[in-house]
């Protein structure tokens, strides 16, 4: 396995160091109220690595779920449901979702999932289907994946950067835009399948605060590409996932993420993501609940550096704050927080997303 990234090639051995020193892989907490959703694209050998797994790769995960009981791969509906109205879910609940509709995801995963019997969720940008734009799948082939039970869902009509202005467009201008946009693709999805169940990914994973109010006025559910466990204190306007494809698609690596449970936060309040270029570092506050987690051993890593500085304010009220050594790079960053249990059978898991130097649209 190559590793093209510190900060994932550091989070790994981290965890994996505990683990040799524990003796196994961690099992799940026993927590019926979070569920591990897990994100893919393309599922090829002959498509981009950073986004991709190989089928033979796909198929060894797809044994995992399988091969131990103990897994409940869920649909994502019962997921959100379930976790919304605070009700309870099998200990070990995953859903697997895909994102952008590439036709692989029906001619390699699709044949799969059926020999398995497990449902999952494809977010489709409804306006490439319709141009036929890119390696896409068609509305035949969508329309015969949700006669077989799969979920068709929202990701944006056009697969623009949500949170980005036009030149000189208005905040006013910018939300009609993109509401217009997103109702689109509802509406494009409903026509062609029959219904559309108000869920949006995010394309890119990118967000801001205006955005998630334009999903909360709609009365969605909201999805990003930040990673880690949801649960009944998650912000369901935009709920992790943990991605998978490139380098992260060892079965060892994603037993470790399968073993995360959310972090006890008092308050789940959204912050934005957006860096200036040239700004200060990021700092980013929780405040910690009671939980089954060793506060000496919090551990923090900012993307493309590696470890990242972790303060406690106040230990005793459970407010950190967390700070990469180095300014951020151009583009998506993000910090990855994790916090064994005192028993090291699981991992809290948290992640924030940055983005540095976001442009205006001028192209679009």
């Amino acid at each position: 396995m190559k590793w093209k990234h510190p900060v994932a090639l550091v989070v790994f051995l981290a965890i994996l160091l505990a683990i040799t020193l524990m003796g196994s892989i961690p099992v799940f907490a026993d927590s019926p109220t979070r569920a591990v959703a897990l994100i893919f694209h393309h599922v090829s050998e002959e498509t981009p690595a950073v986004t991709s797994i190989s089928p033979v790769a796909f198929e060894e995960i797809l044994d995992l779920l399988t091969g131990d009981p103990s897994y409940s791969v869920l649909p994502l509906a019962t997921v959100v449901d379930s976790l919304q109205r605070g009700g309870l879910l099998p200990p070990r609940s995953v859903t697997l979702t895909f994102d952008d509709g590439y036709e692989s995801v029906y001619s390699e995963a699709f044949p799969r999932l059926k020999r398995h019997g497990f449902p999952f969720t494809v977010f489709i940008c409804p306006s490439a289907i319709d141009a036929r734009t890119g390696p896409v799948m068609t509305w035949d082939q969508l329309r015969e994946m949700a006669d077989a039970g799969a979920t068709i869902a929202n990701h944006s009509s056009s697969h623009v950067h949500l949170q980005r202005r036009r030149i000189g467009e208005s905040a006013p201008e910018w939300k009609t835009r993109i509401r217009r946009d997103l109702l689109d693709a509802e509406r494009r999805i409903t026509e062609e399948l029959g219904s559309a169940p108000g869920w949006l990914a995010f394309p890119y994973g990118e967000y801001d605060i205006a955005v998630l109010e334009l999903v909360d006025e709609l009365g969605w559910a909201g999805f990003g590409q930040q990673s880690g466990p949801m649960g009944t204190d998650s912000d369901f306007r935009i709920l992790p996932r943990f991605p998978i494809g490139g380098k992260f698609t060892d079965k060892r690596d994603l037993a470790l993420k399968l073993a995360t449970v959310p972090f006890p936060l008092r308050e789940s309040v959204p912050v934005s993501p957006l860096v200036g270029a040239g700004t200060d570092i990021p700092v980013l506050r929780l405040n910690l609940g009671p939980g089954d987690y060793q506060a000496d051993q919090v551990a923090a890593f900012a993307s493309g550096q590696g470890p990242a500085d972790v303060f406690w304010v106040d230990k005793e009220a459970g407010i950190l704050e967390v700070r990469a050594r180095q300014p951020l790079s151009l583009g998506r960053n993000r910090y990855n927080i994790t916090i064994p249990s005192r028993g090291r059978e699981y991992w809290y898991w948290y992640s924030q997303l940055w983005i540095v130097g976001d442009e205006h649209e001028t192209g679009r």
